[in-house]
């Protein structure tokens, strides 16, 4: 059945467990929450405003605050539905020379009562953003509440 002697089967077997305990596991990744930029904590409740006009503005976008000291790979913005409904999202991230990335765009996004939406976004190689804004809004979404938390990731 095996071609090699029962001696080099037994050899080939311990190499390869002792090969797999040597291995090490992969790091897991450090995240902490950022803090919602004009408020206090780490993440907001909202109910869509409608659209803005003339003379009167959205609540479609929150910022939050990335901490200069530290460099991630990754922000992940997590938005908890109060109800089903279809929504404009973003995700941008923003640089102290006043530019911005996007690094999420899709409108009408169904999203369901009390199942989270995940949105990732990667900076600009060797950049570091000061601001992640998440924008969350539409026509379709008027009226609905959602809260919103932002991670950094490295």
């Amino acid at each position: 059945m095996f071609p090699y002697p029962v001696g080099l089967r037994y050899i080939g077997i311990a190499a390869l467990l002792l090969g797999l305990s040597l291995t090490s596991p992969a790091q897991a990744e450090t995240c902490i929450d950022l803090n919602v930029v004009g408020a206090d904590g780490t993440s907001v409740k909202k109910t869509v405003s409608p659209f803005s006009t003339l003379v009167t503005s959205n609540n479609w976008n929150t910022d939050f605050a990335v901490p200069s000291d530290r460099s991630f790979s990754r922000y992940v913005a997590t938005i908890v539905p109060e109800n089903s409904a279809n929504y404009d999202v973003e995700l941008n991230l923003k640089y102290r020379d006043n530019s911005s990335s996007r690094s999420y765009k899709k409108d009408n996004v169904a999203v369901k009562f009390g199942q989270p939406l995940r949105v990732v976004g990667v900076p600009q190689s060797r950049r570091d953003p000061f601001q992640v804004n998440i924008f969350i809004g539409g026509l379709n979404a008027i009226g609905n509440t959602y809260t919103v938390s932002v991670l950094g990731c490295y």
